[in-house]
């Protein structure tokens, strides 16, 4: 197994641009040359391995929902200040049912929030400013129809992101749901726009990873090799630093979530405001 600090010897490392770069994920303009160059193995029956090719890892992330139904996840947000060299650390806790959507996330620190979507209703409040709004779940929710893989492959060259992942409340939810991330590979690898390498095998959180590396923004993914979940992303600044990091603490797929934790509940003194004044309150407080 290759250590971390050896496998990022030797490896080019561009502008802070990747830096957002890392939780924005744009769709790939339409090209009409692509489509006979995409070639996408099907979804592997087996765990990845090191011996496993870089389009098997794109699969498997591809279609990684399929591959659990319910998870309950722990991840924590680390970033690094450039001058002080200070890590700020938040935490982001999941717990998705009915592939995510049923689903419940709650993040600490300054910017505390809560988000509950069940078949009902979906609420979201904010606690530091003791503010909430809930509204009927849209009956246009709905995750029937989404494939990926057609996507990917008819859809002119453009990403989409998954249904359930894209409305949670942080913009790391493309490493829980990695399908975005992996059209975006696929369809970039086939327009000669992609460098992406395995780079050895990893545990993160007891859990078996394919480390790749993706140079072209600076990233390095640990990927599941059951689910395709990414377990560990981090964004490389700097020989031997990264300067952001997302990884898993604790993760368990397919378990019994209590029905309770997808009940709505506000604080204690939370107002209840409208969508349209929750998300003004956010825009004035940037």
């Amino acid at each position: 197994m290759k250590k971390f600090s050896d496998i990022l010897k030797g490896i080019t490392v561009g502008s802070l641009a990747g830096l957002i770069a890392l939780i924005a994920i744009h769709s790939v303009s339409a090209s009409s040359d692509i489509s006979g160059k995409l070639a996408i193995p099907a979804l592997p029956s087996k765990p990845l391995t090191i011996n496993s090719s870089v389009d098997e890892v794109l699969a498997l992330m591809l279609e990684s929902d399929q591959k659990w139904n319910s998870l309950i996840a722990a991840y924590q947000l680390s970033t690094r200040d450039l001058v002080t060299n200070e890590i700020n650390v938040q935490n982001q806790y999941f717990w998705l049912d009915k592939k995510g959507e049923w689903a419940r996330v709650e993040t600490d620190g300054p910017d505390s929030v809560l988000f509950v979507r069940n078949a009902a209703t979906i609420a979201y409040e904010k606690r530091n400013q003791k503010v909430y709004f809930q509204v009927q779940t849209p009956s246009t929710f709905k995750y029937d129809g989404f494939n990926p893989r057609d996507l990917v492959t008819n859809g002119g060259g453009a990403v989409y992101l998954h249904p359930y992942g894209k409305v949670l409340p942080t913009g790391y939810y493309d490493f829980i749901y990695p399908t975005g991330i992996a059209q975006s590979m696929i369809l970039n690898q086939a327009k000669g726009k992609e460098n992406l390498q395995i780079l050895g095998e990893d545990e993160v959180v007891g859990r078996k990873t394919i480390i790749l590396s993706r140079m072209y923004r600076n990233h390095l993914l640990w990927v599941d090799v059951e689910t395709g979940v990414v377990l560990r992303v981090q964004y490389v600044g700097e020989a031997d630093t990264w300067q952001v990091q997302f990884e898993a603490i604790s993760i368990e797929y397919d378990v019994r979530v209590d029905g309770s934790i997808f009940q709505f509940a506000p604080s204690k003194g939370a107002k209840k405001i409208t969508s349209t004044e929750f998300f003004k309150t956010s825009l004035d407080n940037q």
